[in-house]
């Protein structure tokens, strides 16, 4: 058994800090500031020795910013050894779906992106399904895994990605000449 799919990662426990049971929480989102804001941690346990641990929801104490480092130091409460802050080492912190930061419009999670059909705009032929997303900086470049089990790439421009379509789980796209080829 692994972690519960449906919710986000959006940090892990990487460590302690000092001995009274604080731990060192290093972000796995765009949006580390909602850790400032959050009233609980829901932490999914690495297995030991094998065995599948239930996840933990614990009050938040005590939350700060770790200049330099980019870490949060974290105080939960119940947790106020450091024998007890060592157990939750490799923690991942998740939310809910709809716990997520509200993103502006025309901008998708890439959870949301990952499994959609990719059509062309022009002649409604089926393309293929996202498969991962790739994020390069100026744009992310979504990877489509054609019938034929080829893998290609699609630069998520606006010249090219013509209409996301969660509902119908679609992507509408206009191919540019020699993109596909």
């Amino acid at each position: 058994m692994g972690s519960d799919r449906s919710r986000v990662t959006v940090g892990r426990i990487v460590g302690t800090h000092g001995i009274k049971g604080s731990l060192k929480l290093k972000p796995l989102t765009d949006y580390p500031e909602r850790f400032l804001h959050m009233e609980t941690l829901y932490l999914e346990l690495p297995q030991v020795k094998g065995r599948h641990r239930p996840p933990r929801e614990l009050k938040i104490l005590d939350v700060r910013f770790q200049d330099g480092k980019d870490l949060f130091i974290v105080t939960l409460e119940g947790i106020d050894t450091i024998e007890m802050a060592e157990d939750l080492k490799g923690a991942l912190i998740t939310v809910a779906p709809e716990d997520r930061v509200p993103l502006e419009e025309g901008v998708y999670w890439i959870d949301d992106i990952i499994g959609l059909e990719v059509v062309e705009d022009e002649t409604d032929a089926v393309l293929g399904v996202v498969e991962d997303v790739m994020p390069t900086g100026s744009n992310d470049v979504y990877e489509v895994r054609t019938p034929d089990g080829v893998l290609k790439m699609i630069p998520a421009t606006g010249e090219v990605i013509r209409k996301v379509d969660l509902e119908a789980r679609q992507i509408r796209v206009h191919l540019l000449e020699g993109l596909w080829d």
